[in-house]
């Protein structure tokens, strides 16, 4: 159930969000083009704004200040992820242990650009990229584990990877920094990650028929693991994210993970949505 909240309050929102942008970046085009948009489903919130009486100087300014830093925010956000990618796959590329990453796709019967296995002592896995995403395992984590642990997490990161959890992450990232107004954002941006993580943890349980190797691996991981880097770059990490509520949901796959819905912040992000729209 919570899974199903999540997922359809996730699309909402990445509607909600894209239709927000497009309106900002139309009225940013009508201002700067002269585009005249032939439909705008919003024109009962400019009447609704011409009933209450607010001062058009005001409602321009606020416009302007509200789109000027979003759009801002939105690029920005873009770019610094482009340039984190470049220099990971620089980093991933420089430390590549190609003889062992040649193994392990043949192993677990990845593509190419699937399985990256780099040389470092710091226990790393991993899912990065957007278009074609791909595992990061180091190598210091194929000493740590067990072969069947080791299946266990490639499984785990298999389905980061079907899913392209990293995009997803990313888009939350914009939504929640850049429309930090509209608070189901923020909120969806906390509790999401955590559906990601569980739903991954179940593929591998699914995977292995029995939860034990996937629960030895993360207990491992949390123990000997340091703390992990503050990365920019969007990415899903085996070990990073509601470590209790896995090893709980690992215990007990039935377990079922209570998540109140959140009405008041999806009703306040509707009416900022409204009051939005009404001004632009």
């Amino acid at each position: 159930m919570m899974e199903k909240r999540l997922k359809w309050l996730y699309a909402a929102s990445l509607a909600l969000s894209g239709l927000v942008l497009g309106q900002m970046l139309l009225f940013v085009g009508q201002y700067l083009f002269k585009w005249h948009a032939r439909y705008n489903i919003f024109d009962l919130c400019v009447i609704l704004f011409k009933n209450l009486h607010i001062p058009a100087p005001i409602a321009l300014n606020l416009v302007n200040v509200v789109i000027l830093y979003t759009l801002s925010a939105v690029l920005l956000l873009i770019t610094r992820q482009a340039f984190q990618a470049m220099k990971a796959k620089k980093l991933v590329a420089k430390h590549q242990d190609a003889a062992l990453t040649l193994q392990y796709r043949g192993m677990y019967q990845l593509a190419e650009h699937q399985l990256r296995i780099i040389s470092s002592k710091a226990p790393t896995a991993m899912t990065i990229g957007f278009r074609k995403p791909q595992i990061i395992l180091s190598t210091g984590l194929l000493d740590m584990l067990d072969p069947t642990e080791l299946h266990a997490v490639i499984d785990h990161e298999k389905c980061h990877m079907k899913h392209r959890d990293p995009l997803a992450i990313f888009l939350l990232s914009i939504m929640s920094k850049a429309l930090w107004y509209i608070p189901i954002f923020a909120w969806l941006a906390k509790k999401y990650p955590i559906m990601i993580e569980l739903r991954a943890d179940k593929y591998a349980i699914g995977q292995m028929n029995q939860p034990a190797d996937l629960g030895s691996a993360l207990l491992k991981l949390l123990k000997l693991q340091s703390p992990a880097p503050n990365l920019s770059l969007s990415h899903a990490s085996f070990a990073e994210t509601s470590m209790n509520v896995r090893i709980k949901h690992i215990l007990d796959p039935q377990m079922t993970l209570l998540l109140p819905w959140p009405r008041l912040r999806i009703a306040v992000s509707l009416l900022i949505v409204i009051l939005l729209m009404g001004l632009i």
